[in-house]
């Protein structure tokens, strides 16, 4: 996989409060030398074709970790051989750059398969396993309604989708 990085301006923005998140670990012990950077943009690819695309407004890159936290960021994967892709956008994230795991933190919405719309105060994305996921209190909107669980699992190679926690039906007034 080719990783590609360019700079560009993007827009300001605020932080927002998150929720308990999972902690892999990128950034324990000694951090080297801090990158700061404004208008990150990440690509991953294979081929001529992206596969995944990451802009942020603002970032620290730790080059001896291969780790970039991110500030309002939006997030691309596409579709492709065996994958349906997802789109996302947050207030403040982490990448590792080796692995293409990425965790969204703040205000998170995005859209995946069928336009299924989520929204929560985290989702992680596993690469490797080829999941986005939370395990926090999330909103689904589609065509057919209006849910909230406990969490979901988009398996993106899989074209699957699952409610976690329970599930209960919004109705509008």
């Amino acid at each position: 996989m080719t990783v590609l990085f360019a700079l560009a301006s993007l827009l300001a923005g605020g932080r927002t409060a998150v929720a308990e998140v999972p902690d892999h670990g990128w950034l324990e012990g000694d951090l080297g030398q801090i990158l700061h950077v404004t208008g990150m943009i990440f690509v991953a690819s294979e081929g001529s074709a992206n596969e995944i695309l990451i802009r942020a407004e603002t970032a620290e890159f730790y080059p001896e970790r291969e780790v970039a936290d991110l500030d309002e960021v939006e997030v691309q994967v596409a579709p492709g051989k065996g994958r349906l892709g997802f789109q996302m956008r947050c207030d403040e994230g982490r990448l590792n750059l080796e692995t293409q795991a990425f965790v969204a933190e703040g205000h998170v919405v995005g859209t995946i398969e069928g336009n299924r719309q989520f929204e929560a105060l985290w989702v992680a994305y596993d690469e490797g396993e080829g999941v986005l996921y939370t395990d926090d209190p999330v909103l689904i909107v589609d065509r057919a309604g209006r849910y909230r669980g406990g969490g979901f699992r988009y398996f993106v190679n899989e074209e699957r989708f699952r409610l976690e926690g329970g599930a209960t039906v919004v109705q509008d007034p």
